[in-house]
């Protein structure tokens, strides 16, 4: 059963460090039917990495990113005022977007956040912590009524751009108009595929959608999320196949001669 308090999670230390789906620890959060199993979570800086649960309708409460928030769907899906997010596409909130989401099935969502999360005051709700890291309370009012809070993408739509061999890439989100110049992709690779020996100059963050991955020999697998750690050396392989969400925030070093960067900067 899910816990019902949290404290910071620190960001995982070691050059490489994977979390296994059987390694959740779920938390309860302050709207009935919410929860969450971070994998890290700074509620100074509102930075998050992890799992997010709803019940049948359970809503996230009103709320507005102050910074930029990724919500993979799973399973099930989010409705706020604008439309629906659903399984299969990363619903990608910018800075200001405001809205209350909520869901209809049970619903599971692999979530980051890079900044804090705004909640409309609920003097009755419980005394637990907010679903986003970093939430706190405070009255708002919406900057952009015109743009839809939610960018519904779905990652099948988007174009597969080869890489290198066995391997293609989908953009997500270049983080263009943020203060950030960090990229968002999925990566396919096909079984058999080794990846040429990289160095990282920043974090990279990944989720696993489906199939499996060695990093440094540490196998990633479905449902787990995998942090490494700026100026690691890192080699990756796929035996039987790969589908994953990566987060890099800043371009890599090929170690071996000069190739695209493999997550699109």
């Amino acid at each position: 059963m899910p816990q019902t308090a949290s404290q910071t999670i620190a960001r995982p230390q070691g050059p490489v460090f994977v979390t296994r789906k059987e390694d959740a620890r779920w938390v309860d959060a302050s709207r009935p039917g919410t929860r969450l199993a971070p994998v890290y979570e700074d509620r100074g800086s509102g930075r998050f990495l992890g799992l997010l649960g709803f019940d049948t309708l359970a809503s996230s409460g009103l709320h507005q990113h102050v910074d930029v928030g990724f919500s993979y769907v799973l399973s099930g899906g989010l409705t706020d005022y604008a439309g629906t997010t659903v399984a299969g596409q990363m619903g990608i909130n910018m800075p200001g977007a405001t809205h209350d989401a909520i869901a209809y099935v049970p619903s599971l969502l692999a979530s980051r956040l890079d900044g804090p999360v705004l909640y409309w005051p609920e003097p009755a709700r419980e005394d637990a912590p907010h679903l986003h890291a970093g939430g706190r309370d405070a009255k708002f009012s919406n900057p952009r009524p015109e743009e839809d809070p939610t960018d519904s993408i779905t990652l099948d739509a988007l174009p597969a751009q080869p890489v290198i061999g066995g391997v293609t890439r989908r953009l997500i989100c270049d983080y263009a108009g943020t203060v950030h110049d960090f990229r968002n992709c999925a990566l396919n690779l096909i079984p058999g595929t080794r990846v040429p020996p990289l160095r990282t100059s920043a974090p990279l963050e990944m989720f696993m959608i489906g199939g499996g991955l060695k990093v440094n020999q540490q196998l990633l697998l479905a449902g787990g999320f995998c942090v490494v750690e700026a100026g690691t050396q890192v080699t990756l392989s796929s035996a039987f196949g790969a589908h994953l969400i990566a987060w890099s925030e800043a371009p890599i070093e090929w170690l071996d001669g000069e190739r695209p960067d493999l997550f699109g900067f």
